[in-house]
């Protein structure tokens, strides 16, 4: 168990001896005129970027009242990256705007009531802490520090999407509502996507593959394989006969999704977890089932029986060709600049400086990942230094023991099928940190949905009446 030893009280952010959090009014002046600048910025951008963030804006107003509906329109809102006639781009920097607008008005509407902060007992607090810190510091050296600060703060509000995921999941209803949507919201992402490939219907640049609302496959395959466990998990649990037909209705659906994605660090990542899972739940039907399934998908990549749509579909030669050169610059911009990195989001600065000369015939594929390694190690190394990777790899160890931890001590069967899926998803998400950015601190929206899953795991902690309907 861990201890709360800071002077504040347990598990809520107040001044020792209130029952109050009492904010002074110049405070509330400082949140409310961050908000301004954020628009004016926009405004700065473009007409579009006003028009974005007014039309996400509208959830602002249940921001400040709080209560569960903030975490409803985040679900809906954050997966659509994707729309016709809007450039990505734009999307994109309205979508974060939107999310810091979002942290900076729930704490806001904390403070205009008086509330206390919930802030849960966890080894993340300590991850968030150094990390914001060493993030600081590594902007104020970066080669750019405009942009690093700007990483910084997107990250920072990633952060806080956690502790208001947390604060407003009060109950276990509340647990079991989320999960709903989140299901529901997946379950229809899937479906777009599955008509995208009936329908043929192709992303500029990635071929057979389909990517629904988000603006990347890879970013599908994150969220899918975030929610597959999540899904299984909760069929082994004694729920209402409808809800279990549900669930095995919707889990076929997810999974051909996934498959459609293309992302082949998403698949290896279920792999892991899906095993992992079957260890944990002691279910040996499932660890016999993925162990005979890699044994087949050996068997078939050995003797090359596989043809045709499915070859391409792994994209092999590409993969291989492009991977060892990326992985290979990222290295070379981690041993220079080992200490303090190039900066949150400054490798494309630099990194073209990096090209082998043997890569220059792949600078046509090798341009449009230049901002990424694919590999959410190397990125944090290149970026952050040495004690970003070594933040990263405290996150998985302690966080994984942490909650194991809490799966013993969790008798509802309910929570345990919560802990036991974020659990099983942990190794997968490491071994996918090797090849992609995961979804811990990555740019896309699948992020927002990691951070939900550990918000729904500190929320089985709370002391509230059993039952979840």
């Amino acid at each position: 168990m861990l201890r709360n030893n800071s002077p504040f009280s347990a598990n809520t952010l107040c001044l020792p001896g209130s029952r109050r959090m009492n904010v002074p009014s110049s405070v509330i002046w400082a949140f409310l005129g961050l908000e301004v600048a954020l628009l004016c910025l926009a405004g700065f951008a473009g007409v579009k970027y006003v028009l974005l963030v007014f039309l996400l804006s509208g959830v602002l107003a249940v921001c400040l009242a709080g209560g569960l509906p903030v975490i409803f329109a985040l679900i809906v809102i954050s997966p659509v990256v994707f729309l016709p006639g809007i450039p990505l781009s734009t999307i994109r920097a309205g979508k974060w705007i939107f999310v810091i607008l979002v942290v900076l008005s729930w704490l806001m509407g904390k403070a205009f009531r008086g509330e206390r902060i919930f802030i849960p007992e966890t080894r993340i607090n300590h991850f968030i802490l150094f990390f914001v810190s060493w993030g600081f510091l590594i902007s104020l050296h970066a080669l750019n520090p405009v942009v690093s600060f700007a990483g910084l703060l997107r990250i920072s509000s990633i952060f806080g999407l956690f502790y208001l995921f947390t604060d407003l999941i009060r109950s276990r209803r509340d647990i079991a509502r989320t999960v709903a949507i989140w299901i529901a919201v997946g379950t229809l992402l899937s479906g777009y996507g599955i008509v995208q490939n009936a329908l043929s219907i192709r992303l500029y640049g990635v071929g057979q593959r389909i990517w629904s609302t988000f603006e990347n496959p890879n970013n599908l395959g994150i969220f899918l394989f975030l929610l597959i466990p999540l899904v299984l998990s909760l069929l082994l649990v004694r729920l209402r006969l409808r809800y279990r037909i549900a669930l095995a209705a919707v889990l076929p659906l997810l999974l051909l999704c996934l498959l459609w994605t293309g992302s082949r660090a998403s698949w290896v990542a279920l792999y892991v977890s899906l095993l992992g899972f079957g260890i944990i739940a002691r279910r040996k039907y499932i660890i016999l089932g993925m162990v005979l399934a890699g044994a087949v998908l050996a068997l078939i990549l050995s003797f090359s029986l596989m043809r045709g749509e499915f070859v391409s579909l792994l994209r092999l030669e590409r993969g291989l060709a492009l991977r060892p050169i990326l992985w290979s610059i990222s290295w070379r911009i981690l041993r220079d600049h080992t200490f303090w990195g190039v900066g949150i989001g400054c490798i494309p600065f630099i990194f073209q400086s990096y090209f082998p000369v043997s890569a220059l015939t792949l600078n046509r594929l090798l341009l449009p990942a230049a901002g990424s390694p694919h590999s959410l190690f190397l990125q944090m190394g290149a970026e952050m230094g040495l004690f970003g990777i070594l933040a990263i790899i405290f996150f998985f160890t302690t966080y994984f023991r942490e909650l194991r931890i809490t799966l013993k001590q969790t008798q509802d069967q309910f929570a345990r099928a919560l802990v036991m899926a974020f659990l099983a998803t942990l190794p997968g998400l490491f071994v996918h940190s090797f090849f992609e950015l995961s979804g811990i601190i990555g740019p896309g929206s699948y992020t927002v949905f990691f951070w939900l899953s550990a918000a729904l795991v500190q929320a089985t902690k709370r002391k509230v009446k059993p039952g979840f309907a």
